[in-house]
């Protein structure tokens, strides 16, 4: 796995520290926290690109664009949408009930393994899964995926007005402008 380097005094390093840190957990073996940040990146990277559009705009055409031929026929920019406001907000991989979802129904993770599998219509003897549209994902392809497609994204000159705009976590103390450090 490649570690993304953070060079501080850069514009991008905010972003790379992001990165660092879906890195680390993927490493770390922290699933939920890799798989919560990965599912953030096209919400900020389509608003640093200076987009006025909603996330429900913005967000799917930022997936389709960097991820949409990687996961063609298996995972649209709807769908991952759909899939980041119910983890996010509800703590679910059900999708059924999001009204941006596209072909799923719900996802299922797993840490390391099988990735994009799509189940339709199978039949489980669970009502969980009946009948339903899912896809397995891996979690550390995933979000292996969505980093690579950041860096991808890093490339783009329409990003470097608005990236100082992101937050950013001082570690002990800042300072604005010409005014003392706030301690």
């Amino acid at each position: 796995m490649s570690v993304v380097q953070v060079h501080p005094g850069r514009p991008f390093s905010l972003m790379r520290e992001i990165l660092k840190s879906i890195q680390n957990s993927l490493k770390n073996r922290n699933w939920y926290s890799a798989l919560f940040l990965s599912l953030i990146l096209p919400d900020i990277c389509a608003k640093l690109e200076g987009s006025t559009e909603r996330s429900t705009e913005r967000y799917p055409k930022w997936f389709n664009k960097y991820l949409g031929k990687k996961y063609n026929g298996f995972l649209s920019g709807n769908d991952c949408y759909a899939l980041r406001c119910s983890l996010l907000h509800e703590g679910s991989s059900n999708i059924e009930r999001q009204q941006a979802k596209d072909i799923l129904d719900r996802f299922v993770f797993v840490a390391n393994g099988p990735h994009c599998n799509m189940f339709s219509n199978c039949r489980f003897g669970d009502p969980k899964y009946d009948g339903k549209a899912f896809l397995q994902l891996s979690v550390y392809d995933f979000c292996r995926d969505m980093i690579g497609a950041t860096e991808e994204w890093l490339n783009d000159s329409r990003i470097q007005k608005n990236i100082s705009e992101m937050i950013e976590i001082h570690e002990n103390s800042f300072a604005i402008g010409n005014a003392p450090k706030i301690q």
